[in-house]
This record gives C-alpha cells, sequence and structure tokens, in this order.
C-alpha cells in the first residue's frame, strides 16, 4: 500500500514539534553532515588550492568561481525539474540523501588534487569541483526544502532553525579544529595527505546522517498525527514577496563569508603559532553555537525583528574589536571572533526562520524552487566573494590590510540586514502567521 505524502496526511508537522525532538534532532545530525561540506568549502577551500595545492590566486578564483556558477545554474534547475511537482517531505529526503552520496566521492576527489602532478592539477581542480557543486546542489536544496515540507506551524520552523543554526556552528566549529594542525601539517609537508584522512571522515559523517534522516522522514506517519490540522496557506503568493530574504542571503554570503574565508590567512600571516591561529577560528565558530537555542528563548516569532537587530550589532560590535585588537593580544582578536560569530549565528537563524514562514505559504510546486533560488543566490555570491579573496591575498598584503577587508564585510552586512529586517519580517511572526495557526490544533502527545 502506497505510503501517504506529507500533504496527504493534512500537513503535519514532523519536525520542529516540542513533543517529539527525536526527529528534530535527526535533521539536525544530517544538517551539521552537509555543515562540514559547506564549511569545509567555505573556511578551507581556497585556502587548500593556494596554500596546499600550489595554485596561484587567480587559478584558486577561477576554479571556485566557475563551480559556483555552475551550482547555481543547476540549484535553479533542481527547483524547477526535481520539485517541479510538490517534492513532498519523503521525496526531498530521499533526494538529500543521494546528493550526500555523490557529494562526498567528488569531495575525496577535489582534496586529492594535492596529490597529481603539478600540471594536472588546475583541470583536476575544476572537473571535480564542479562535479562536488553540482552533488552538492541536489543535496543543498532539498535538506533546506524540508524546513518548509516537514513543518506546519512558525514555531515548529523555529524550533528547527535554531537546531539548523546550532548544527552548521559544530559543523563549522569542527571545521575550524583542524586549521591549526593543517597549518602545522603543512608547515612539515603533510597537509595534502591530512586533508584526505578529513575528507573521508566528513564524507562518512554526511552519508551516514543523511541516509538517517531519509529512513526516519519515510517511515509510516503516526496516525494520531492526523488528528492536527494544517495552518492556512497563501497559494495567491508570490516569489516576488520574498524579495528582503534573497537580499538578505546576497548580504550574508558576502560580508560574513568574506570574514571566515581569509581567517586562515590571517592566522598564517598574523600569529607565527599555529595555535592562536586554530583558536581565532574556532571561536567564531563557537560564538555561532553559544546563541542557540537562546535565541529561541529570548526572542520568539513574534519578536525577529528584535532578534535580527540585536544579532547584527552584536555581529558589527565583533567585528571592530577585531579590526581594533592589538596585535600583541590575541585574546581580543580571539574575543572579537567570538562576538562576530554569536550575531552571525544569530542573523543565520532569523534569516531561515522568516525565510521557511514565507516559503511554506507558497503554493506547493512553488516553494522548491523558492529555496532553489535562496540558494542560488548563495552560491552566485559565494562566486563574487572569492574573487574579492583572490584580490585580498596578493603578496603584499599586510596582516592589517586583511584585517580590515575581514571587518569591512560584516559592519557593511549588519546595516543592511538592519534595514531589511522589517521586509523580511514586518508582520509575518505576529499578526499574519498567528492568524494562520489559530486554526491549528496542537499536537496531540503519545
Amino acid at each position: 500500500m502506497r505510503q501517504k505524502s506529507f500533504r496527504e496526511t493534512g500537513g503535519v508537522s514532523v519536525l520542529g514539534r516540542r513533543d517529539r525532538w527525536s526527529a528534530t534532532a535527526v535533521y539536525g545530525a544530517a544538517h551539521y553532515g552537509k555543515s562540514l561540506f559547506w564549511y569545509g568549502g567555505e573556511v578551507l577551500f581556497a585556502f587548500f588550492l593556494t596554500e596546499v595545492a600550489g595554485l596561484t590566486p587567480a587559478h584558486m578564483a577561477g576554479v571556485l568561481a566557475i563551480g559556483f556558477l555552475i551550482s547555481a545554474i543547476f540549484d535553479l534547475q533542481a527547483g524547477r525539474i526535481l520539485f517541479r511537482r510538490s517534492a513532498g517531505m519523503r521525496r526531498a529526503a530521499g533526494l538529500q540523501s543521494l546528493g550526500a552520496i555523490f557529494s562526498g566521492v567528488a569531495l575525496v576527489g577535489v582534496v586529492a588534487t594535492a596529490l597529481l602532478p603539478f600540471p594536472m592539477r588546475v583541470g583536476w581542480a575544476l572537473t571535480t569541483g564542479v562535479l562536488f557543486r553540482l552533488a552538492f546542489a541536489v543535496y543543498d536544496v532539498s535538506q533546506n526544502s524540508l524546513m518548509a515540507n516537514a513543518t506546519a506551524e512558525v514555531e515548529a520552523r523555529s524550533r528547527v532553525a535554531v537546531t539548523r543554526i546550532f548544527a552548521s556552528g559544530l559543523g563549522n566549529l569542527s571545521v575550524a579544529a583542524v586549521v591549526g594542525p593543517l597549518i602545522a601539517a603543512e608547515r612539515r609537508g603533510g597537509g595534502g595527505v591530512m586533508l584526505i584522512a578529513l575528507a573521508l571522515i566528513a564524507a562518512l559523517i554526511a552519508i551516514t546522517t543523511a541516509i538517517l534522516l531519509n529512513r526516519r522522514l519515510r517511515a509510516p506517519t503516526d496516525t494520531a498525527d492526523l488528528h492536527v490540522r494544517s495552518p492556512l496557506k497563501r497559494s495567491g503568493l508570490g516569489l516576488a514577496a520574498l524579495w528582503p530574504l534573497f537580499a538578505m542571503m546576497v548580504l550574508m554570503m558576502l560580508g560574513p563569508s568574506l570574514f571566515q574565508k581569509l581567517e586562515p590567512y590571517f592566522a598564517t600571516r598574523a600569529f607565527a603559532s599555529s595555535t592562536t591561529g586554530g583558536a581565532l577560528i574556532i571561536a567564531a565558530a563557537a560564538g555561532v553555537c553559544c546563541g542557540q537555542p537562546l535565541w529561541l528563548m529570548i526572542f520568539p516569532p513574534s519578536r525577529r525583528i528584535a532578534l535580527f537587530t540585536v544579532s547584527a550589532l552584536l555581529q558589527a560590535a565583533g567585528a571592530v574589536v577585531f579590526l581594533l585588537a592589538p596585535f600583541d593580544a590575541p585574546i581580543a582578536f580571539i574575543a572579537g571572533a567570538w562576538l562576530f560569530g554569536l550575531g552571525n549565528g544569530g542573523l543565520g537563524m532569523a534569516k531561515w526562520a522568516s525565510f521557511s514562514d514565507w516559503a511554506s505559504r507558497l503554493p506547493a510546486h512553488r516553494q522548491g524552487l523558492a529555496f532553489a533560488i535562496f540558494s542560488a543566490l548563495a552560491k552566485i555570491t559565494l562566486a563574487v566573494g572569492v574573487l574579492i579573496v583572490a584580490a585580498a591575498i596578493h603578496p603584499g598584503v599586510t596582516p592589517e590590510g586583511l584585517r580590515g577587508f575581514m571587518a569591512a564585510g560584516p559592519v557593511l552586512t549588519s546595516i543592511g540586514m538592519i534595514i531589511l529586517a522589517r521586509r523580511a519580517a514586518p508582520r509575518e511572526t505576529g499578526d499574519t502567521l498567528a492568524s494562520e495557526t489559530k486554526g491549528a490544533s496542537p499536537p496531540r502527545t503519545s
């Protein structure tokens, strides 16, 4: 007998339920696995290609930018083709596990670049990098879409967003923890081998957790859940209504991402100790984790504008502390990086919760495309970002110059996020979405 789809069972919240955190925890584990790939690409790919594989900054920028742009195009195709019909919770769960498998294989291929003869490296890095980005597009878009098609009310989406950003922070923290040892290993000539071992471990974690999430969400629906009614959906809502969130994605993938990409370069040039450099990067990642689930307790969905504002101010303050820190006081740099991460985590949580709120109110067949556009904009912006990184790491750059680039991005982004906050969450978390949930019965506990 065919299992009923998520929408056929009445739009029940499977993720983000207060009475059943186990499914949300599995989603968080799967997102942790995906975050290892994401932050590995964000923090380490540029550093790996230039410092370990020996590519020039121009070649590095070309390899990464082309990969990002092709991935963005495929994101849109995934949204149009894979999600032309209502993707459904189970279909999306299956696609993200398939994407995880192919992404893991391609990632190992990317980091094998350093073991090849030098004339082959640019071509190999470009080919495997594009394959990784194509597979990751399926992995990314389908897992992201679960925030809308596996939840039924605003509170559930906020809980999923907190779980997601906490998992992202752990992924970032895990990647950051290897930067110091990687720098030390590369100084001994063993950086390439170490990265292959790390890529194999990351691939195993990502594939395993994605398969576990697929199995969990494809299990038969508990009949007790069928008593929960779905909230109202605004079938007439168009993608244009999401433009403030699209703009937020561009800002977040440009300014803060620039800070993250330049961290390893700054660490190697500003500090003689690889331990100090690693601690700097760990501090920023730890800041992201520390705010979760504090944001959910202090700022419920009805106060999301305040969350955007407070988080933006924290992120900007951290960047300013980082910019003004004296070089003979590494603890000041670490404190600034931690404060930056704290604010960045709050902005990430607010952004994803708001976007999933809006996307959940789109017609069912448009939700996949909305998440695809959201992801594609991230990739296009990251492609622009690697060009800035290539310009910033020229041989004559000083640590002072690097930290100027690093601090400017988060400050400007924070200003933009405060301006956009009222557009992105004007009444969606108050009157509007509250009216949607009035018709929904509270979930029954078992």
